[in-house]
């Protein structure tokens, strides 16, 4: 009997690890193609062949033969274009490939690799601190030794190191081809920076005698050493520097933490704005305003504003209380009491509130050249603010979103579900340009300069020498173009398409685009568009590899809510459908998912939320995906209502046996399948990840994702809710917890342990709540596993055959599976 027990357990061993290397092996054929770029005359054109879990390749392309692969480079890494050759590096490897010549350069034990592309040279810093730079015939420039930490680069033409030497410490400039020792001295540097737009290499350096940060400014363009005596870091805090209209002057913000008394109890105060510091504690922050190449330096006061934030203007800033007034409705507080300081005349002036219109929190945008800022007083409509003179002009439309001003300052640009719209500054006149009209609109090069780390401000700028390249989406036929436009003068580059497009790539002169284009039954190919001709090339036959994907079936269908709202559901039928058979179904739950139905489908640990639909199809499921959206009756009630009636459509199809259904979903689609779980008897099984079990107790938590209250989330964010003490009734009616006894199906619970955002102990209640009242239910904690899973980890290929280890066994009802038989 001991015997025949222990042959059975390895029979079933070698069973499972059987299957998970079909599975593997399964998976390990797939790929899709990613991240185009061009080489500089446009002639050469790289692409990204991206597995799950084999090594990438780069596929590179000769647009003069595009129906024959110039050749690849069997590794993944950054890659860049110099002239006509190609630089890769990644996982300690570097190769260099001469495109015209095919000599290719192959170097091990690579630190890492710095491409030069604007002087065509590049630099390897290999693992013994020994950096050598090539030209690009492979020549050898320089080669020096001892270099500490990674080179600075701006990745196009310059290239700073530092090193130990016998008197100290020295930064050299490696962008010429004869080295220029930049300083040299007695201090330990402790890292090096290039700021954003090249001008300023800065250096911290550690003054040992004094025990104190010393910031250095390096002015790349003539060698200039500015030491900023008057900045002073302690060594534990950090600093971000925030160029001015590229370089003309700089904010030196320094953030110091504040050291934690040693107490035997942490006090909290009900009138705290800012609860967030109880996790990240209180920085002590100080901003000077420096001017190089005046040799200024002036500390900004923090006594009445502790915040200061550039608006792109070497005079004024903005300054404010971050936390003033916060209540947690949303999740960064409205901007309150802003004041426009003035450095020159250390003056305030006060400007409205202002609240958010694209995300919860105020953006702010600003112009190049630091005249103008935009902001919202309503949350609806953008107020214009000419700085200097603090006149403002409300722009009266509220259909306009993510604004860009030109370089020059005279015009805004504004992107709307509604055509693409400007708006002349000097004369207050808001036009449609007719570009697109009745359509959506999106600016697709537009430059963005983020120029605060915690706020969204930032300096959005087009530049109308070059066209716009546009994305227009039709919503009633859900199709988008491309093209680009001039001056009143447009081209279009891609007509209207159903198919997904993406990563589309001009060449310098916007004369030629390369881009992928895909769709739920067809693998992403890669073309290009010659001189806004609507005939579209293909450039390589290596994105059809997958033929099988042709033979898949979708269909789109129709459904409203009982609030009118009319949403879509996407049913996907199994490969090799036949009418004659009967299919089990998995359903999958997340809000809005009807705009994926153009994307192609790939098996693998890539795929979010164990929604894996390429293998369910290919293993005889149906899977549907229909809309939830939250109405006037609460979450929980509204995604119960939209999944009933996507299956009320559904059932009509014979081939659906609608016994045979599974419902899953993660994070908020995990709190939806919990609580359909409590209120349905239409699912053979459910399997919910990282789902919230008890609304109640998350309304009143302190979330350590988001540092601080949750109220937000609830009253401004996805649960569309009122407040808890106006409609207390409508958070019990949609809280799975409270009805856990009426769960009738069997569950598979997962979340990981390091979760911050839904804390794992929200499964582990509802876990328990089953257990109480002995439902079929088996959890997953996965001790080092995050709100979602790392694609590569153990953790997430676990889940995954896990995963589809429950569908069979409850959908297909293929038993002996040694994890769930203990249940």
């Amino acid at each position: 009997m001991i015997w025949l027990l222990i042959m059975f357990g390895i029979g079933n061993f070698h069973h499972a690890q059987n299957k998970k290397d079909t599975l593997q092996s399964w998976i390990s054929g797939f790929s899709r193609l990613a991240n185009p770029i061009y080489s500089e005359d446009g002639r050469w054109v790289a692409v990204r062949k991206r597995y799950d879990l084999t090594q990438d390749t780069l596929l590179v392309v000769d647009t003069k033969k595009p129906e024959v692969s110039a050749g690849s480079i069997d590794f993944n890494g950054e890659t860049t274009f110099i002239k006509n050759e190609i630089l890769v590096f990644g996982k300690g490897k570097a190769e260099f490939w001469n495109l015209k010549t095919n000599e290719r350069k192959i170097y091990n034990h690579v630190k890492v690799a710095n491409p030069l592309p604007l002087v065509g040279r590049y630099a390897i810093l290999d693992q013994e601190a020994n950096l050598s730079l090539y030209t690009n015939d492979h020549k050898m420039l320089q080669h020096i030794n001892g270099v500490l930490e990674f080179p600075v680069s701006d990745r196009k033409e310059k290239l700073y190191v530092y090193r130990k030497n016998a008197k100290g410490y020295e930064i050299i400039d490696l962008s010429e081809s004869v080295i220029k020792v930049l300083r040299s001295t007695n201090n330990t540097i402790k890292k090096m920076e290039l700021s954003s737009s090249g001008k300023y290499l800065i250096s911290t350096e550690i003054e040992e005698v004094l025990n104190r940060s010393q910031l250095i400014l390096i002015n790349t363009l003539n060698g200039k050493v500015n030491e900023l005596p008057s900045i002073n870091i302690e060594k534990d805090g950090y600093y971000k520097i925030t160029e001015i209209q590229d370089g003309k002057a700089l904010l030196v913000s320094l953030h110091s933490p504040e050291r934690s008394e040693n107490k035997i109890v942490d006090i909290w105060y009900g009138n705290d704005e800012n609860l967030k510091t109880k996790k990240i504690g209180i920085p002590k922050n100080r901003y000077w305003l420096c001017k190089p190449d005046e040799n200024k330096v002036q500390e900004l006061p923090t006594d009445t504003y502790p915040v200061f934030a550039s608006v792109n203007n070497d005079r004024y800033f903005l300054a404010f209380h971050p936390t003033k007034d916060h209540d947690y409705l949303t999740y960064e507080p409205q901007l309150k009491d802003i004041q426009i300081y003035d450095a020159l005349l250390n003056s305030y002036r006060r400007i409205e509130d202002l609240k958010g219109i694209n995300y919860g929190s105020a953006e702010i945008i600003c112009s190049y050249n630091g005249k103008f800022l935009l902001g919202s007083e309503d949350g609806e409509k953008w107020t214009l603010l000419e700085i200097g003179s603090m006149t403002k002009s409300v722009i009266d439309n509220k259909l306009l979103q993510n604004p860009s001003f030109t370089m020059d300052g005279l015009y805004i640009f504004f992107e709307s579900p509604r055509d693409l719209w400007r708006y002349e500054i000097k004369t207050k006149k808001l036009i449609a340009l007719q570009v697109a009209s009745g359509k959506s609109t999106k600016i697709r090069n537009a430059r963005i300069l983020k120029i605060s780390d915690k706020w969204n401000f930032s300096v959005n700028t087009i530049d109308i020498t070059k066209p716009l390249l546009i994305e227009v989406f039709d919503q009633p036929t859900t199709t988008k173009s491309y093209l680009i436009w001039k001056e009143g003068k447009q081209k279009e580059i891609i007509a209207p398409t159903e198919n997904f497009v993406r990563n589309i790539v001009p060449d310098d002169q916007f004369k030629r685009f390369c881009f992928l284009e895909e769709n739920y039954n067809r693998a992403p190919q890669l073309f290009l568009v010659s001189n806004g001709k609507q005939k579209k090339q293909l450039l390589t036959a290596e994105s059809t590899t997958d033929k099988a994907t042709l033979a898949l079936k979708q269909e789109i269908f129709h459904y409203t809510t009982h609030n009118g709202m009319p949403l879509k559901g996407l049913l996907y039928y199994p490969v090799n459908f036949n009418p004659e058979k009967k299919y089990p179904m998995v359903v999958h739950i997340y809000q809005i998912q009807n705009g994926k139905s153009n994307q192609y489908l790939t098996p693998g640990y890539h795929n979010r939320d164990e929604l894996d639909i390429r293998t369910l199809l290919e293993k005889g499921y149906f899977v549907l995906l229909p809309d939830t959206f939250v109405g006037t009756t609460g979450a929980g009630l509204s995604a119960l209502d939209c999944v009933n009636k996507a299956l009320d459509l559904v059932s009509s199809n014979p081939s659906i046996d609608m016994s045979k259904v599974g419902l899953i979903g993660h994070s908020f689609g995990g709190y939806e399948t919990n609580f359909i779980a409590t209120h349905s008897d239409r699912f053979a099984t459910y399997i919910s990840g990282a789902g919230l079990s008890d609304i109640i107790r998350s309304y009143f938590s302190y979330n350590n994702h988001f540092t601080g209250p949750l109220y937000w989330q609830y009253e401004s964010g996805q649960f569309g809710m009122k407040s808890y003490t106006i409609d207390k009734s409508s958070y019990i009616k949609n809280n799975p917890i409270l009805a856990v006894e009426n769960v009738n199906a069997p569950i598979l619970l997962w979340t990981g342990k390091q979760d911050e955002n839904v804390p794992w102990d929200q499964t582990m209640e509802f876990f328990l709540g089953l257990r109480r009242y002995n439902k079929h239910v088996i959890a997953l904690f996965y001790q080092n596993g995050r709100h979602a899973l790392s694609a590569s980890s153990d953790e997430k290929k676990d889940l995954h055959r896990k995963v589809l280890e429950w569908w069979d066994y409850f959908l297909k009802n293929k038993r002996n599976v040694p994890w769930i038989d203990k249940q």
